[in-house]
């Protein structure tokens, strides 16, 4: 019963900050409230301080600059510190999606494990005078309502009194927003633990168990044929990509192609290569190295070239970040070059974690983990970069002719910067592009006036204070 006075008061607030409102202050008031709920909750787990601090901190950032990109970020925080709350010790990534089903459906869950007697918690007795109580408002009001319904179509006398009655403080779409809360913490309050999952994943080891005995002959035979067929594909590999990336390099000290239109498709064309080459790269490896191969004592040969080809996609990595920053120098910055840079970023975390999973004898569940744990570090990080206001700042400043169409349309967050560039004597615009971005800035005002104080953010605060 406690739950459900919880889910209610909860439902409440979520309808209060939420119905027919935007993002801004309100996201980082529930991300407060579900803190508070979950660390307040009888666990046997130990509290998830450092997911708490991150999803608090995404949140924060959605209250300064409420963009997709923020909004996003901040719920796979939520997943993540959610699904921690409930299996702390399972990896990252199976935690992310037990965060998902507890926010989906955690308390149908158990509702159905109550019924087929599986509920693991103690049932706690309620006054049967208080379910009384309820059960009779409760069936009550059904009766009224259906009873009303009938007579008003009895009585036309009755039926003009029902009508002066004015019902439009009832809300429909209020009523599934709240409804919408309490099923939220409801499943906060009620979490699922998927057992089966959660079991799985702890007999997943990191690293690769050693035979305890001596391979046999047959195995031996075995190992040795995949460690000739390895040696001559790797080393065969090492020489293509050698000779690539010497094209390559005479490719990007050629100064005629770098302020081509050619230039951006040999960008685009090589970052499309390089995907398919790094993944093929870790799938090679993981393919040869996926099991007695790590421990067979003449490996060392077909590990010197593995780590070779290793070192030589990071070149490639390096040549293909140089074509890029010449590219971004040259037409300045966009979201799909700054993506082409977190690419390659991955990229060399991907190739490094690959290097220990064959040097450390380590299993593919590792890179897993590892590489979502990591991945996940810097989603959160990257969600305190102010993304617009970045690339509208370098390309106004280090960019002669910026593409003022693609900076419009970014969004409004960074509106101030153009409507301060357009206002500079020495400014780079059309008449008609100064009038379209001195319009759109003054309805941005009108509009950030008429928000409520639940949609309130730092941004919009940074607006007025600079006027």
């Amino acid at each position: 019963m406690t739950k459900h006075i919880k889910s209610i008061l909860g439902a409440l607030a979520f309808s209060t900050l939420f119905y027919s409102k935007s993002f801004g202050l309100n996201i980082l008031l529930v991300a407060v409230l579900v803190i508070v709920v979950v660390s307040t909750m009888n666990r046997k787990q130990y509290f998830q301080w450092p997911y708490a601090i991150g999803y608090l901190f995404t949140s924060a950032m959605v209250f300064i600059d409420p963009n997709g990109f923020n909004i996003l970020v901040h719920f796979v925080s939520l997943f993540a510190f959610i699904g921690k709350s409930v299996s702390a010790k399972s990896s990252l990534y199976i935690s992310t999606f037990a965060g998902v089903l507890n926010i989906a459906v955690a308390s149908l869950v158990g509702f159905v494990d109550h019924k087929n007697g599986k509920s693991l918690e103690p049932k706690k007795d309620v006054s049967p005078e208080v379910l009384n109580y309820v059960k009779g408002v409760l069936f009550a009001l059904v009766l009224i309502i259906m009873f009303t319904l009938l007579y008003r179509n009895a009585n036309p006398v009755f039926d003009g009194l029902i009508s002066d009655i004015d019902f439009s403080f009832i809300s429909m779409p209020w009523l599934f927003c709240s409804l919408l809360g309490y099923i939220l913490f409801l499943n906060l309050l009620q979490p699922f633990l998927p057992d089966e999952m959660i079991q799985m994943d702890a007999q997943l080891k990191n690293d690769l168990q050693k035979p305890k005995a001596p391979f046999s002959p047959a195995i031996l035979a075995v190992l040795k044929s995949e460690h000739t067929i390895g040696s001559i594909v790797f080393a065969g590999l090492n020489l293509l990509l050698l000779f690539f990336l010497g094209t390559d390099f005479m490719y990007l000290i050629d100064t005629k192609v770098a302020s081509s239109e050619a230039y951006s498709s040999a960008v685009h064309k090589g970052i499309y290569a390089l995907v398919f080459s790094i993944v093929c790269a870790i799938s090679i490896i993981l393919f040869f190295f996926r099991g007695n191969l790590n421990f067979y004592s003449k490996n060392k040969s077909l590990k010197i070239l593995t780590y070779t080809w290793i070192v030589l996609n990071l070149i490639l990595v390096v040549f293909t970040s140089c074509k890029n920053w010449v590219y971004v120098d040259t037409y300045g910055l966009t979201y799909k070059r700054i993506g082409v840079f977190v690419y390659l970023l991955c990229t060399i975390i991907g190739l490094v974690t690959t290097y220990l999973k064959v040097a450390k004898t380590k299993s593919f569940v590792y890179l897993m983990r590892t590489n979502f744990a990591v991945w996940f570090a810097f989603l959160i990080l990257s969600a305190g970069v102010p993304w617009n206001r970045t690339i509208t700042s370098y390309n106004l400043r280090h960019i002669e002719y910026p593409d003022f169409q693609y900076l419009t349309q970014l969004g409004d967050n960074n509106l101030h910067q153009l409507y301060t560039y357009s206002h500079n004597v020495d400014n780079k615009l059309r008449p008609d592009q100064c009038h379209d971005i001195q319009s759109r800035y003054k309805e941005f005002k009108a509009e950030a006036e008429q928000r409520t104080w639940q949609e309130y953010t730092v941004y919009n605060f940074a607006q007025f204070s600079s006027k």
